[in-house]
């Protein structure tokens, strides 16, 4: 009987327990949402860094760094970027991920790093899906092929010729194993057949150096990168791996219309926040995002790149990942690629 009437009492006592536990919890809600709501209209008190996973010079930083001097006035403090290159733009998320979540540490992401390298590597320092937050995205269209101008191709089809005319010796560059830029490429060989050597590196940058060196002989990339050097008649765009032609480039063919179906590779920009960012911060950093990619200078600045910008908010980016990874992930696992 005493172990009946114990038993019974704990019963009793449970949904007491369980009362209390939600009074808890809704007084602990009540009490951060001042928090919140006062941290959001001092935000920000205090510069604020931007993590850019590559090297300077490289894609990446030539959208960053305008960004964060056009939102310096809309937020009112000083925006640091900051290079932390390596691991395709691993090193640089890893950062942001153990940064603070109260906005002060915000990551700057391609669509490669923050959709397709959870595919590649099994051992990241954080989990993408659970550790960031989006706040926008500030780019929108697609990768070009490029090559030197010197080589001895115009459009992809003369490019796929030479390839096979000379199989295992043509060299291509990507930004890092497992990248976008490298799955471009990867396509364009599963669809071909041909025989390219493939040379992945720390970032776009140096490998745009290497193509003008002669090391490589082919790259996948945005057209931001190379602009200057397709200006200067350095370096040849030959194909717009996008369904409609860019607007900075008009003349050259898209892959699919040159007879390549399917050889699409979407290439887009944002930023992401540490999960846990408070929402009035997120909105605010949103909002710095929308005004600044709206800016006239931005819109010029970006063209001149050959890189549109658009901006789409925290809702939509989170939608664009999700597309990304289910697109890129059967691909990978075709191609068995892991980079652990």
């Amino acid at each position: 009987m005493a172990i009946l009437r114990a038993a019974a009492a704990r019963d009793e006592a449970a949904p007491r327990r369980t009362a209390v536990h939600r009074r808890h919890l809704l007084a602990a809600a009540l009490a951060a949402a001042p928090l919140s709501a006062s941290l959001a209209q001092g935000f920000p008190a205090r510069p604020i860094r931007i993590v850019v996973g590559f090297p300077p010079g490289g894609g990446s930083d030539l959208v960053a760094r305008p960004l964060a001097q056009k939102m310096q006035p809309v937020l009112g403090q000083s925006i640091l970027v900051e290079n932390r290159g390596g691991a395709n733009g691993n090193l640089g998320l890893a950062e942001v991920a153990k940064s603070a979540p109260d906005g002060y540490t915000i990551g700057h992401v391609n669509n490669s790093v923050i959709a397709v390298n959870p595919l590649l590597y099994a051992n990241l320092p954080f989990d993408a899906a659970r550790d960031f937050t989006p706040v926008g995205t500030v780019t929108a269209g697609a990768l070009f092929v490029m090559v030197p101008a010197e080589l001895p191709a115009r459009d992809l089809r003369e490019l796929v010729a030479l390839a096979r005319a000379k199989p295992g010796q043509l060299n291509f560059g990507s930004g890092g194993a497992g990248g976008v830029t490298h799955l471009g490429f990867e396509l364009l060989r599963k669809q071909t057949g041909v025989e390219i050597v493939h040379i992945p590196y720390r970032g776009s940058a140096p490998a745009l150096q290497d193509m003008l060196g002669g090391r490589i002989q082919l790259m996948i990339d945005g057209f931001n990168l190379a602009k200057a050097q397709v200006d200067a008649g350095r370096v040849r765009a030959i194909a717009f791996l996008g369904q409609d032609r860019h607007p900075a480039l008009p003349n050259v063919l898209t892959a699919v219309e040159q007879g390549f179906p399917g050889l699409v590779v979407p290439g887009w920009q944002g930023f992401i926040a540490p999960a846990g960012t408070p929402e009035p911060v997120l909105a605010r950093l949103e909002e710095a995002f929308r005004m600044a990619v709206a800016d006239p200078e931005i819109q010029a600045n970006f063209m001149a790149q050959g890189t549109l910008a658009v901006f789409r908010g925290r809702a939509e980016m989170a939608r664009m990942i999700r597309e990304e990874t289910a697109r890129w992930a059967p691909i990978i696992q075709e191609l068995g690629i892991r980079l652990d």
